[in-house]
């Protein structure tokens, strides 16, 4: 478990560099190119840069839950050092936790996209708006997740409502 958290690290640690690279790219655009070219270029280019640590940052929170939900002892230590929200306890929480991630990092994607065709005059479609639908939909259950009920640590919800389920069946037998 520790390699995949280690993986998912260095590649997380390759968005970033490639996040900076693109971020190069856009500041150089800005001594480079004329008025409209500069406008679209480096408008793309920041927008890019900025989906790309966005992943990176998807990757690091990923890599940082694996360790702290399977390494009990370099999970403790890093509670104390780690703010509140990144103090991942259950894998309900590192789910919503990359859940907001990963749906901040499809909008910016989604407007580096639009921004893309509206400055290189392409038309904006019907089928442009899948995405966006999609991201609500996602929010929309992401948004239910976290209002669902938290079940105990002695009580989880099947068994719950098994529990109720055969004592409502026994007591039809005890009338």
């Amino acid at each position: 478990i520790f390699f995949i958290a280690l993986f998912v690290s260095l590649s997380g640690f390759a968005f970033t560099i490639l996040g900076a690279i693109e971020f190069v790219h856009a500041v150089s655009h800005i001594f480079n190119q004329g008025e409209e070219m500069f406008i679209q270029s480096t408008a793309i280019k920041l927008l890019q840069s900025v989906d790309m640590f966005l992943l990176s940052i998807v990757l690091y929170v990923f890599a940082l839950g694996i360790v702290m939900l399977f390494h009990k002892n370099i999970g403790d230590e890093l509670r104390e050092v780690l703010p509140e929200w990144l103090q991942i306890r259950d894998f309900m929480q590192l789910k919503a936790l990359l859940w907001e991630a990963i749906l901040t990092t499809l909008v910016v994607s989604f407007l580096a996209y639009l921004v893309g065709i509206k400055l290189s005059g392409g038309a904006v479609t019907i089928e442009i708006l899948v995405l966006p639908l999609s991201i609500l939909i996602i929010s929309t259950s992401l948004y239910l997740l976290k209002k669902r009920p938290k079940a105990t640590k002695t009580t989880h919800p099947i068994f719950t409502r098994r529990i109720v389920a055969v004592s409502t069946f026994l007591s039809t037998f005890a009338d």
